[in-house]
């Protein structure tokens, strides 16, 4: 059976010549044969086009936005029907083990159309020996985030500017729509209207959300606009305090941290802590879930099999430990695998355990565009080409005008 994806690198490695040649072994009648589509966009416009044709894959990733057009062309099959025919072992550990925000996250108009795959939140990685000689702990609050990147700042040669090598920000970042989500969350604020007609991002939450970031950098000076992964490289050179990145960010820093080692430069001891908040803690959870094709019986029966091993606690941790993605699963959290890192990375266990409070983004087909337009607003604003106000009430009336389309 195909099951077609997008991960690369180490992460695609894991899960195609660990994982999947595990359950091929385990499982001597069914063979899930992977195809990595090299990135999610070649991914969307596959699986669509394959709709299209009719020639789907049995099993795939996909983002919350595809599934509701897939949910919508009635191409998947909904997994809640093949949970009450199945043993009540697996509608036990959906109920009682799956995080709500999973429950929630998959389920579709009432029915459950998708399992969580690949899923990640968002975490402080800082310098430990740093902050020790500096009498500083991670920030528990915005404000205190504010004063720490401020205390971690250094104009080493008193020139007036962070330009040389002696210097030190306090943080680096490129700007983003997950940072964004994060910060207008933690102020009370939403995505989406309650009655999920309109868009809600530029209330007066957003607007202070998005004021915040661009304080950072235009007004005290702690933090300096990146390109792609590149802050995590200064982070590396010493030349930033701390970052903010995905879980699975980890795995690449230890790649990175095994080679500096391997070329005799320096290395410190890596600190994770949970995200600071304001008026309430909430992070939003990133990364995709995976979907079922309506195909034959036997190829259902098989793609089933596979999502059900794949979402099982020992599978979920072991993926966790390898990866840096969430567990999907409560129980998961008491393997030996995820218990090892946690143990490894004393702050990881928090910085996982803010799945307790996560939220999502819309899963309505418009967001596949809202999304680009509020990533616009965000970089329009922080390069100072328009107020926050402006760019969210400007990035809000083009994706309501998208979820109007879709309400019609």
């Amino acid at each position: 059976m195909l099951f077609w994806h997008a991960m690369g690198g180490p992460l695609g490695e894991y899960l195609e010549d660990s994982l999947i040649v595990e359950f091929n072994e385990t499982h001597p009648f069914i063979e899930v044969i992977p195809v990595s589509m090299g990135n999610y966009r070649a991914l969307c416009q596959k699986i669509l086009a394959s709709v299209m044709a009719g020639d789907t894959p049995v099993v795939a990733q996909a983002y919350e936005t595809w599934t509701s057009q897939l949910v919508r062309g009635n191409a998947l099959v909904p997994l809640d029907s093949l949970m009450s025919l199945d043993s009540p072992e697996i509608t036990e550990r959906w109920n009682d083990d799956f995080f709500p925000v999973f429950q929630r996250n998959n389920t579709y108009d009432g029915r459950i159309f998708s399992f969580p795959f690949n899923k990640s939140v968002q975490a402080i990685y800082y310098n430990v020996e740093l902050m020790d000689s500096l009498g500083l702990e991670p920030a528990r609050t915005h404000e205190e985030y504010r004063q720490l990147l401020l205390a971690l700042t250094w104009d080493g040669n008193a020139d007036g500017d962070l330009l040389d090598d002696e210097d030190r920000w306090g943080t680096a970042f490129s700007p983003s729509v997950g940072m964004f989500e994060n910060l207008l969350l933690q102020r009370g604020g939403s995505l989406m209207s309650e009655d999920g007609r309109t868009t809600a991002f530029s209330s007066e939450a957003g607007i202070e959300a998005l004021q915040s970031i661009i304080d950072l950098i235009h007004t005290d000076g702690t933090a300096r606009i990146s390109s792609g992964y590149s802050h995590q490289n200064d982070f590396a050179e010493g030349t930033v305090g701390l970052v903010q990145g995905s879980t699975v960010s980890l795995a690449f820093m230890q790649s990175n941290w095994e080679r500096r080692e391997s070329n005799g430069d320096p290395t410190f001891t890596i600190g994770l802590a949970a995200l600071p908040w304001e008026s309430e803690k909430a992070v939003i959870i990133a990364g995709t879930n995976v979907i079922l094709f309506r195909k034959n019986a036997p190829a259902v029966e098989a793609g089933w099999e596979f999502i059900k091993w794949f979402t099982e606690p020992r599978q979920q941790a072991r993926w966790s430990a390898a990866t840096g993605y969430v567990p999907a699963t409560r129980s998961s959290f008491e393997r030996p695998e995820i218990l090892a890192r946690f143990q490894e990375y004393p702050g990881l266990e928090d910085v996982m355990r803010q799945v307790e409070y996560a939220q999502f983004e819309p899963q309505e087909t418009f967001w596949y565009d809202g999304r680009l337009f509020l990533s616009e607003a965000v970089e329009i604003a922080v390069y100072g080409r328009m107020s926050a106000e402006e760019a969210l009430n400007r990035a809000a009336e083009l994706a309501d005008a998208e979820l109007g389309s879709d309400l019609d």
